[in-house]
């Protein structure tokens, strides 16, 4: 049995900046994960220049494709979008593809590929399949982490976003990414993010309590969602009837449940620490990996308190909290893949 000071189980974004501020620090840390790197990874891949900052790198570090988002917001059924998106510095998109094995690369900490299936405490130690032993865990593993099915409670079912998205080469993209909120009344939004080299990321998502109690489903939206694209002329017809869709959960976050007991830490997606306003990812997973690896360090405390909450300020949640009271307009029956029918009720 290999024994570490500290196994992180999933190599994503909040599994690397966990492990590289350990190495950084001396600390002897292994990294399991159950696919091999570079892995597809659907994600708008959104990131900030705080996140940028909390990973220690600039865009001219970056050794891949990295777009300068030009970005526009449309809310409710305006004709015209806003050149305008509230956060502090510029914004930018990378291909996750790319940028988790770069990351992961660049952390310096050993990774094996193994996919954890039991998890158990034995004394001071952790076991993971009588393979590999260590004092302190690390669940990085998204929303189905091995290590918060072992050791913590479920999560908030109510917290619970389910997105569709795809990304594929387009080259007749523009370089403009746009973002729509409330869109044929879904309680979400849906987004456009042009990345480099031609490739673009679209797809939308809402509050799986949204569509449970409406009857509304999300493919009728992500259908109607591609129609309403090749009207603006952003993608052409026989491309969105090739899209294939894929579908995954997250959690917003909340500050009720745990993030730690004894020696095991939940960070990213495996503790639901999505933006409540846009359902941004990658910035609270760095966030609460450096946090993590700061208390195995001894150097602070790890506390949901000091993870973002929002990714800007105010102004759309007050938005939300104005449109889940009001009744939006459903979706027309010409929308693809379903009933139509959209919410009339709150999330």
């Amino acid at each position: 049995m290999r024994s570490v000071e500290t196994i992180i189980i999933g190599g994503g974004p909040a599994g690397s900046a966990c492990a590289r501020r350990l190495v950084q620090n001396g600390r002897d840390v292994l990294v399991l994960d159950k696919a091999r790197f570079p892995r597809i990874k659907l994600c708008a891949g959104w990131i900030t220049t705080k996140a940028m900052a909390d990973l220690e790198f600039t865009p001219a570090d970056y050794p891949h494709p990295i777009l300068e988002l030009d970005i526009r917001t449309h809310f409710f059924a305006l004709p015209f979008a806003l050149n305008w998106f509230p956060t502090e510095g510029a914004n930018y998109s990378i291909r996750r593809i790319e940028f988790d094995d770069w990351l992961l690369r660049r952390s310096g900490a050993q990774t094996v590929e193994h996919e954890a299936k039991t998890i158990r405490r034995d004394g001071e130690r952790y076991v993971i399949d009588d393979q590999f032993a260590c004092t302190y865990l690390v669940g990085a593993g998204g929303t189905m982490c091995p290590v918060r099915r072992a050791f913590f409670a479920p999560r908030e079912k109510s917290r619970q976003i389910v997105t569709l998205e795809k990304e594929f080469a387009y080259p007749a993209r523009d370089d403009t990414c746009h973002l729509y909120f409330f869109r044929r009344g879904l309680i979400g939004y849906a987004w456009i993010v042009p990345k480099g080299n031609g490739f673009v990321n679209l797809g939308l998502g809402g509050k799986a309590k949204y569509f449970k109690s409406s009857g509304a489903r999300i493919q009728t939206h992500f259908r109607a969602f591609l129609d309403d694209l090749v009207a603006e002329k952003r993608l052409d017809a026989a491309t969105a009837a090739d899209v294939q869709e894929t579908g995954h959960p997250y959690f917003l976050f909340t500050y009720r449940g745990d993030i730690k007991r004894d020696n095991c830490f939940l960070i990213g997606d495996s503790a639901g620490l999505a933006s409540v306003d846009l359902g941004e990812g990658i910035g609270p997973a760095v966030e609460s990996g450096r946090l993590a690896a700061g208390e195995i360090l001894g150097l602070g405390v790890y506390r949901k308190e000091d993870i973002s909450v929002f990714s800007f300020r105010g102004f759309v949640r007050r938005l939300m909290a104005r449109a889940s009271r009001r009744h939006l307009a459903p979706l027309p029956s010409r929308a693809r893949g379903g009933s139509g029918r959209t919410a009339t009720t709150t999330p």
